[in-house]
């Protein structure tokens, strides 16, 4: 994606993110400026403009998963999910990041062996994301439970 600047130096989508008009989506082979975006959509989002004053942009709460049907409600949809990641571990050619004590309903975040490198030179590690709150961005899949594969390390934002 190219970002695009107006004549008089104006960041197009600094301007959407700062005045809730959409949300960052960032992709493995284009991370420029995620984190400036990430820091504009933050503020939009804690001020409920735009986007954000809408039910269906909301982040959705990580251990909804086995509790109710709200993220399988969401799956084939892009969403932010945030929660405490109770348990990480790699196995096989899967980094899994588990949300609850079941991964077969509760929700995941997995990273393909083929990311690790990029994770790992972000320190995020499974002895490094244990226990952290986190909020991730991507498509809502269903395997086992609600899924989220991370591609890159911007996806997953760590939470006070």
């Amino acid at each position: 994606l190219a970002h695009l600047h107006l004549p008089d130096g104006r960041w197009v989508q600094g301007e959407m993110l700062h005045a809730g008009l959409a949300r960052v989506y960032s992709f493995a082979d284009n991370r420029a400026r995620v984190a400036e975006m990430l820091l504009l959509e933050r503020e939009a989002r804690q001020a409920e403009r735009g986007i954000w004053q809408l039910p269906y942009y909301a982040v959705r709460n990580a251990e909804m998963g086995a509790k109710d049907d709200r993220l399988a409600r969401d799956i084939d949809s892009f969403q932010l999910v945030e929660g405490r990641i109770r348990k990480a571990a790699r196995v096989g050619k899967y980094m899994y990041l588990n949300f609850g004590s079941d991964y077969r309903t509760d929700f995941t975040i997995s990273v393909a062996k083929r990311y690790w490198r990029k994770f790992d030179a972000a320190q995020m590690t499974p002895a490094k994301l244990q226990g952290k709150h986190v909020r991730v961005r991507g498509w809502l899949t269903k395997r086992n439970g609600p899924m989220i594969e991370a591609t890159h390390p911007e996806q997953i934002e760590l939470l006070p």
